[in-house]
């Protein structure tokens, strides 16, 4: 084993969930009892075992999280091959696969994400224009019925506030009239390309024979879907969470 790996450091338990390297994988662990040492642990025994390391993907749900786990790898099996694994966030992932295949959905290649106070701006400019200058409405509460309604796969026509509603689907409009997506159409958009385009599902998959998924409890129906499209025929997936937060 390299440096810094060492299958003598972990308990019975540990050892058993680093050692299975194929079809799926359940690790149930609270805080402080080595979750992420096994994590990190189990990616580097792929790597020993003779897995590529451009055909694995590990998600979290943070880039602290996702840069402090990339580097616990990479520390256990050197730079070069631990530099070549993806670790990084959902929206990190659905990012690279729209920045390759997001002209099948109809947008042109070189897209923008709003964001921040231009994503901001353009909501302000809406409330105005939908509800008048003395409409008591934020921006805030717009954005997240807009938020809500992607992340539960609706239709943004039925958010229950009828001006909340016209005023996201004017943003929607918008959106796409300036070849722009926001954080949450990566999620949808990325899940959409890899469910309605075959060869586009295969290529992610292929790339990504193993997939490890940190805090698996706080996934929602629209993670678990872009997963369910990613893991291929050999289901060699690994999820890590807390049942205790679940």
């Amino acid at each position: 084993m390299s440096a810094g790996f060492s299958i003598e450091s972990l308990n019975k338990a540990q050892r058993e969930a680093v050692l299975a390297l194929k079809g799926p994988v359940l690790i149930l662990a609270g805080a402080g009892t080595g979750k992420t040492r096994t994590v990190t642990c189990r990616m580097s025994a792929l790597l020993e075992n003779g897995v590529k390391a451009e055909n694995v993907l590990a998600v979290t749900f943070t880039n602290k999280s996702a840069a402090e786990m990339a580097e616990r790898v990479i520390g256990m099996v050197g730079g070069k091959r631990g530099e070549a694994l993806t670790v990084c966030t959902f929206h990190s992932l659905c990012l690279r696969i729209l920045k390759r295949n997001i002209e099948s959905l109809g947008y042109k290649k070189k897209f923008a994400v709003m964001a921040g106070g231009d994503q901001t701006g353009m909501i302000r400019q809406l409330i105005v224009r939908k509800g008048g200058r003395k409409i008591n409405l934020k921006p805030g509460e717009v954005m997240s019925a807009i938020s809500k309604a992607k992340n539960s796969e609706l239709p943004l026509s039925g958010i229950e506030d009828d001006l909340i509603a016209e005023i996201a689907v004017a943003y929607q409009n918008e959106l796409r009239a300036q070849n722009a997506v926001d954080f949450d159409d990566l999620l949808l958009l990325g899940e959409r390309v890899l469910r309605e385009y075959p060869k586009v599902r295969e290529y992610w998959q292929d790339k990504f024979q193993y997939i490890t998924v940190d805090e698996f409890q706080d996934t929602n129906n629209l993670q678990m879907n872009l997963l369910q499209q990613l893991v291929g025929e050999s289901n060699n997936i690994c999820v890590v969470g807390d049942d205790d937060q679940s």
